[in-house]
């Protein structure tokens, strides 16, 4: 007999198959084959605009539209980092004007499309085997021709790549546990784009043509710059500098395009004088760019800047002061890092149903270790789980509020899937208080599921934490875990 809660998980489920894959009758529209591209907006710390992100089909004959898409559906499916990169065949409703602005073609149906033997080609040929290895990115300062400020020079920003402690090639090794670097990073600048920055602008102005910019800057430096970087891959990454704001935020995702004969979806940020005068955002930017969702707090208020513990929610919330850069990026939460790859089956203490088990769980910083670094404790009868990291202060954590244990509840079918688990009632607006941290002797209880979760004793480098899951149903073969997330993958974009 099905539960209440069950029921409405498959009404859920079910309306959600039919807004993507509607039947034939409902699907009236055109057709439209390209691959698919997600670019999220990050507003400023200090602003009250929301978070935005903005879907694009690239397609097939090499003309782009934008996409009215939900969110919430995307991430039902998935999320948006399972199909960046991905052709796709999208039915989209009504006729492309001919002349005039072209608005978002609103989606009916969207489902994956095979590779043509041109552009699986060209695909693999721009895609990594695998998310380690040295990830260049190439930074371009690209200026408006009506605006004169140039707010930081050329060794501004080949700095930002440094190898030592603060800079960004020392924090991707650090937080890959070495799997990552940046090495082969180029920085050039500053080129002028054709267009006054008002042109670039689209609707109220809080939004900006990306793929404009995109085309714009990488045009006014292909006349200097080797955009294949020498190889069939290219470089890993454009960040795109730009001297004054563009609308209300900062722009990171992925724009699929071929630059000197490299065919993929280039990761990309678009970044404007606020965020890269505080590398912490730009690593946040990096991250969407590399597939990265927000994370958040547990007090679903719809701002998913409310956690500290990791730089993809409150990118500078408890982050260390630089008197450069502004404030330092912090550790990814430890979901992120499975999605990347850098936390392997090794890392990693799967707990199944039925069992009770002492883990020692070492420090998601620690560099070296042969324990695991995270929990998992799949939810029995459900495809959301908990993860269990220890934080303490030191490397780029050492600003955090304290040294404690986090839990995260991962949920795929939102658009920020870990959430830090917030014991206090009503749960905080910001996930700085102790009903987030968890110390020893303290324990988080789920009633819904009877999973137990407990602080044992401080160890060297962690702790030793204490689980209990209840036996029950399986997780369904349809859920997250039967997808590519879990080999880590996509953090290739394979």
């Amino acid at each position: 007999m099905f539960s209440d809660a069950l029921c409405l998980r498959l009404s859920l489920v079910c309306a959600l198959w039919l807004s993507v894959f509607p039947s034939p009758s409902v699907a009236r529209g055109d057709t439209l084959l390209g691959h698919f591209s997600a670019v999220w907006g990050d507003p400023r710390p200090d602003s009250a605009e929301p978070d935005q992100i903005r879907f694009f089909l690239a397609q097939d004959d090499g003309r782009r539209v934008e996409l009215d898409l939900d969110a919430e559906t995307v991430q039902g499916l998935g999320g948006s980092v399972r199909w960046q990169g991905q052709r796709v065949r999208v039915v989209v409703d009504g006729a492309e004007p001919t002349r005039g602005v072209r608005p978002p073609r609103r989606v009916l149906g969207m489902s994956a499309a095979p590779e043509t033997s041109r552009t699986e080609s060209s695909r693999k040929s721009a895609t990594r085997s695998a998310p380690a290895g040295s990830q260049p990115w190439l930074t371009l300062m690209c200026k408006f021709p009506d605006i004169a400020d140039e707010p930081k020079d050329l060794v501004y920003f080949q700095n930002m790549y440094s190898a030592s402690f603060g800079g960004l090639d020392d924090y991707w090794q650090r937080n890959s546990y070495g799997k990552v670097d940046l090495r082969g990073s180029m920085v050039h600048g500053w080129v002028e784009l054709p267009r006054p920055r008002e042109d670039y602008y689209l609707g109220s102005g809080s939004a900006v043509d990306s793929a404009a910019l995109f085309d714009d800057c990488t045009a006014a430096a292909d006349d200097v710059i080797d955009f294949s970087n020498g190889t069939t891959d290219g470089f890993f990454g454009l960040q795109l500098m730009f001297n004054a704001d563009l609308g209300c935020c900062a722009w990171a995702g992925g724009i699929y395009a071929n630059l000197d004969g490299v065919q993929k979806l280039w990761r990309t940020t678009w970044v404007p004088p606020f965020a890269y005068q505080s590398i912490a955002i730009v690593a946040h930017e990096m991250g969407h760019a590399s597939g990265l969702p927000h994370s958040n707090n547990f007090d679903d208020d719809g701002s998913p800047y409310d956690s500290p513990w990791d730089v993809m929610s409150s990118a500078n919330g408890y982050g260390v002061a630089d008197v450069i850069y502004g404030t330092l990026p912090k550790h990814h939460t430890a979901h992120h890092k499975e999605l990347l790859g850098w936390l392997g089956p090794e890392d990693i203490h799967l707990v199944p149903a039925g069992a009770s088990v002492s883990v020692q769980l070492d420090g998601i910083a620690v560099e070296t270790t042969d324990n695991p670094r995270m929990i998992k404790v799949p939810i029995p009868g459900s495809a959301a789980w908990y993860t269990v990291e220890a934080r303490d202060l030191s490397d780029y954590d050492q600003g955090l509020p304290d040294a404690v244990v986090i839990i995260s509840h991962v949920d795929p079918s939102r658009p920020e899937p870990a959430w830090a688990v917030d014991t206090d009632l009503p749960p905080a607006p910001y996930g700085n208080n102790e009903g987030t941290m968890f110390r020893v002797g303290e324990a988080f209880f789920d009633e819904q599921s009877g999973i137990s979760i407990r602080i044992g004793a401080r160890t060297s480098d962690g702790y030793e934490v204490e689980v209990t899951v209840p036996a029950g149903a399986a997780v369904p073969e349809s859920s997250i875990f039967a997808s590519s997330f879990e080999d880590g993958s996509l953090g290739a974009w394979n």
